[in-house]
């Protein structure tokens, strides 16, 4: 699993690199289908890596795009978004959406939210390999019997 780091000046591309094999969220298909633009991106606590990766969206606010409006999103290092407001929160303008994500990052303790978040991820891939472990030994009795 690899840190957050900057990738691009483009924030887009930024975003998409970033998030890659982590969420769909900014993938081409998922912007298209939402109407969406990503504004900014930013890799948060960047020294070694960083823990967090937020960005700015202007998105369509109904299904025929006549309203837009502005929102955040911020993603752990699994890529699950952490903080997001719903289209009926999204803000008029970038500079809103931006001051509100800096506001709600700096609520954020990323280091704790990380580790809670590899324990809750190690756990449940235990659990999936014990169920997988269990298919396969049903597999196994079938093709014997």
């Amino acid at each position: 699993m690899n840190l957050y780091r900057n990738e691009s000046s483009n924030p887009k591309w930024n975003a998409q690199r970033n998030l890659q094999g982590r969420t769909h969220y900014v993938d081409d298909d998922t912007l298209r289908f939402h109407k969406a633009r990503i504004i900014s991106s930013h890799v948060i606590g960047e020294h070694r890596g960083a823990l967090l990766f937020a960005l700015v969206e202007s998105v369509g606010l109904d299904m025929n795009n006549t309203r837009r409006g502005f929102r955040y999103a911020i993603f752990d290092v699994f890529g699950e978004c952490m903080e997001r407001p719903d289209l009926e929160h999204a803000f008029t303008t970038s500079e809103q959406a931006r001051k509100a994500m800096w506001a709600a990052l700096n609520a954020i303790d990323a280091q704790a939210h990380t580790l809670a978040a590899i324990d809750r991820q190690a756990k449940q891939h235990a659990q999936e390999m014990d169920e997988l472990r269990a298919t396969v030994r049903k597999i196994g009795m079938k093709e014997a019997a």
